[in-house]
């Protein structure tokens, strides 16, 4: 009863209550939704078509303008206590055994999370800092083939991003991408390699280390007087 009044709360205190929640089409067989009362959800969208896929999110996130795209079987969304899209997003998955990950506190303005390819997975660390117009995908969704073998040379690879990490405005993370703890990427970056060194700067298309021993926080600092 107590969790019950203090989402109420929340929600007339920011203008939520009265607004549709999330719509749901699911098709297909044991499908789950694990989903903490506690959460948010203001005009979402969620799309399953498929067998054995699973939606686990924990307590007190929140979800705006966010769909959630589901296509075969035995995929898996977790997403940890906290989580915030503050303005929009989309968490789109494509083929079987997919997997994202999304560590506690994080949030997101506008960001496009897209999982495609069997085995396919992108693990997102803990208080990160996504910001608009951001796109992060372990594959390319079609493929390009080698003339001279007449093979696929653009297979999926996974995608991990670190603990603490700021992701600047109109930023695209692809495939076999690494960012280490504590870094930021800079507005219309392109990352593609893996960047180990943590407490950095990624800058540049493709994206490079311009500067390291950095930290980064929500707060501003005002320069004393």
């Amino acid at each position: 009863m107590k969790k019950y009044l203090i989402k109420t709360y929340k929600n007339i205190r920011d203008g939520y209550f009265f607004k549709k929640s999330i719509s749901k089409k699911i098709s297909g067989k044991e499908n789950q939704l694990k989903i903490d009362t506690s959460c948010r959800f203001i005009n979402c969208k969620l799309i399953i078509s498929g067998k054995f896929n699973t939606i686990n999110i924990q307590e007190n996130c929140i979800f705006k303008n966010v769909t959630f795209y589901i296509k075969g079987n035995n995929n898996t969304i977790h997403i940890a206590e906290s989580v915030q899209f503050n303005r929009a997003g989309e968490i789109w998955v494509e083929d079987d055994h997919c997997k994202l990950f999304i560590d506690h506190s994080t949030t997101f303005e506008n960001t496009h999370l897209a999982i495609t390819e069997p085995n396919s997975k992108m693990n997102i660390g803990a208080n990160c800092m996504f910001s608009n117009d951001i796109d992060v995908r372990t594959g390319d969704s079609h493929s390009i083939i080698d003339n001279t073998t007449q093979e696929r040379i653009n297979y999926a690879k996974n995608v991990t991003i670190g603990n603490h990490v700021w992701v600047g405005a109109h930023t695209s993370i692809l495939k076999g991408a690494s960012i280490a703890n504590d870094s930021i990427v800079a507005t219309r970056s392109v990352v593609t390699n893996s960047h180990e060194n943590p407490n950095s700067i990624l800058a540049g298309m493709p994206a490079k280390e311009v500067k390291q021993n950095i930290n980064w926080d929500r707060k501003r600092f005002y320069k004393k007087e």
